[in-house]
């Protein structure tokens, strides 16, 4: 009755385009490229990836240049609308479970971290928010604060040469408690991957931590 109520007083609007969404979105709806808090039509022009790369172990949902998620990314990381997370989770579970249809069960969510100044100067690490959306729809725990970054290195989109964004993040993450991944099975989060270097650096840190299978997912790639 109380979100009855609610909508009544504030209609749901999409949060891309601002349109009133008569019916807010259920889970139920993931699976027909409906996603909570978007419009049907924002919804529908999302495309969504079907591969892996298995070289590299690197899975993104989509494409960088996919406006929808794109918007939804600025508006989690730069306007701090923290409901953002939602459908950028939706996302990635349907490009796991319908699209890319990996048989992966028994893994772990690693978020990759902020550096704790830039943390708290957000106020929160987007990765983390797109986990716990993850985390909640498909049953795979997040390990928090197991993987630290002990460097506060420039951000990557200041710099534009690959091996520049290589050099930036070495060294850049380490284990607090390696025996939390000795044996697991790891899927390591992040928001975006340009040349993917953040990411495969995380993916290398775990692996040395005695993770067997590590797993790179994005939402979004360059």
């Amino acid at each position: 009755m109380l979100n009855f109520i609610l909508d009544l007083l504030f209609p749901p609007v999409c949060l891309v385009c601002r349109k009133r969404i008569s019916q807010p979105n259920s889970p139920e709806k993931i699976s027909q490229n409906f996603f909570s808090f978007l419009c049907p039509s924002c919804s529908q022009k999302i495309r969504i990836n079907t591969g892996l790369d298995k070289q590299t172990g690197l899975a993104a949902a989509v494409s960088y240049n996919e406006e929808i998620p794109r918007q939804l990314i600025a508006l989690l990381k730069y306007k701090k609308i923290k409901t953002a997370a939602i459908p950028l989770g939706e996302i990635l579970i349907q490009y796991l479970i319908e699209n890319c249809k990996l048989k992966i069960e028994n893994y772990y969510i690693v978020p990759v971290p902020l550096h704790r100044s830039r943390e708290k100067q957000r106020g929160f690490n987007q990765s983390y928010l797109i986990a716990q959306q993850l985390s909640k729809n498909i049953g795979w725990p997040i390990l928090k604060n197991v993987l630290i970054r002990i460097k506060n290195t420039p951000s990557q989109v200041e710099l534009q040469e690959k091996k520049k964004r290589k050099l930036n993040v070495r060294g850049c993450f380490a284990v607090a408690k390696p025996e939390l991944l000795a044996g697991k099975n790891i899927l390591v989060l992040d928001d975006v991957a340009t040349t993917g270097a953040t990411i495969t650096e995380a993916m290398k840190v775990v692996r040395k931590a005695g993770a067997p299978k590590v797993i790179g997912l994005v939402v979004a790639k360059t």
